[in-house]
Formats: C-alpha cells, structure tokens, sequence
C-alpha cells in the first residue's frame, strides 16, 4: 500500500522563517496515515530535540511510536512569498518520500486532490471564485441566502489563505457529493487595519487544518473570517453584507 501524502498539507505545513515558528509531520508506523504538527515554536523544538528529546519518540504532542520528521521553514527568496512556500514544500516532500523509504514505508504526493491553487480558493487563471455553483451536479444559486436556507448544503470546512485572508474559502458539501466554494470576501469585508498573527506565538493555529471550525481568541485579521465560519457551521443567520471589526 502507498501512502498518499496531500501536498496542501504540506504547502500549510511550510511556514516562513520570519515566523518563528516551524512543523513536524509524523506517519504512523504500519505506514497507513499521517499527521502534521505546526505551528511549532523553533527555539523550543531545537531545545527539546537537543537536550531533552523525548524517549517515546513523540516530540510535540504526537503519538507513541509513530516516525515523525521536522518540516524546516522556507527563508527569503527572490520570489513572492506563496511562490518560494510551494518550491520548499516541493523540495520537503522530495526529501521526505527518500525518508520514509529507508522505514520501509511507500508514500507518493497527491496533488490532484488540492492544487496550490486550490489551497487559495483560486482558479487556475488566478481568479477567486465567485459563482454559486456545485461542482457536481452543477446546480446554482442566485444569492448567499439561498445557500444557507438550502437544507442540501452542508458547511464543512474553512480553507483559510495564510498568506491573504481576504481570499480564503467556505466549503460546503452537496446532497449529490459534489462541492461548493464560496469565497471569503462575499459574506464580509476585509478588516482594515488588522494585522495577521498567523505562525506567530500568539497563533493556536486552527487555520492549518481547514476542517477545524474552532473559533479563535487571536487579535488577529484572519479571526473575523473564522467567527463567520463558526456561525455558518451552528446554523446561526449570516448577512451577506458584514464589516469585520
């Protein structure tokens, strides 16, 4: 069996120097699944692993047994910031497929399931997607209140844009199996003097795993757009015209 490894895993998983902060992946040991750990403060992650590295072999709140590899961040680069995260990743995961050889364990990266451009609730031409359409069955709606009246949608996952909250996604889940994606910036307007805290020390990081619909308590630009999150999963009715303050 090969283990499929989601590249937008470790597009979230690869974290800026800048930050601090970086991430571990851990796989357990049949080779059946993985885990990411992240954001993980870097000073405390070499002091563990040089002076007190744990006996059981889980560093940061991982599990008994399970291989677990740290996930170094991405430095400057002549690029833009997402460019030079998705060539590190690349590299990662590269070197992580050799890795886990040597444990016997067979892995691939499955970008089919989530592009970088995915990761960004972006078309391929660079586009957010605005339509309210399925991606199965193409059926559509004419306004945001229709799909949250709509009792054959179901709100799944927030996929935040690290990068840019403002062009983050709403996932919901058709009766049909298809999909629909709704960006941020139509149910509320960019804060404007909020700053990002993602990766820092003050971020509990709910924002790397995308089916966490956590509210957060970080004074942070990207809270606002998780508050709605939160609101839409308990059924709570949303404006389609809010300013986030």
């Amino acid at each position: 069996m090969t283990l499929k490894i989601k590249l937008s895993d470790l597009l979230r998983a690869t974290l800026s120097f800048r930050t601090g902060n970086e991430s571990w992946i851990g796989f357990s040991p049949d080779g059946n699944s993985y885990h990411i750990v992240s954001p993980v403060d870097t000073q405390i992650s070499k002091g563990v692993m040089a002076c007190n590295r744990p006996t059981d072999g889980t560093p940061f709140g991982g599990y008994i047994r399970w291989i677990y590899f740290r996930i170094p961040p991405f430095g400057k680069s002549i690029h833009d910031d997402q460019t030079a995260r998705r060539e590190h990743a690349r590299m990662i995961s590269e070197d992580l497929i050799k890795k886990l050889r040597r444990f016997g364990i067979e892995a691939e990266i499955d970008e089919n399931r989530a592009s970088s451009t995915d990761l960004l609730g972006e078309t391929q031409s660079g586009a957010v997607k605005r339509d309210l359409a399925c991606s199965g069955c193409s059926r559509e709606w004419n306004r945001l209140s229709e799909c949250l009246r709509d009792p054959a949608l179901i709100f799944i996952a927030y996929r935040a844009c690290i990068d840019d909250f403002s062009k983050g996604v709403y996932v919901f889940k058709h009766n049909c199996g298809g999909h629909l994606h709704i960006a941020v910036s139509s149910f509320v307007r960019k804060p404007p003097f909020a700053k990002s805290l993602a990766g820092f020390q003050g971020c509990p990081g709910f924002c790397y795993y995308e089916h966490s619909l956590q509210e957060c308590p970080a004074l942070c630009e990207g809270s606002c757009y998780r508050r709605i999150a939160v609101k839409i999963h308990r059924g709570r009715g949303i404006s389609a015209d809010l300013r986030c303050i």
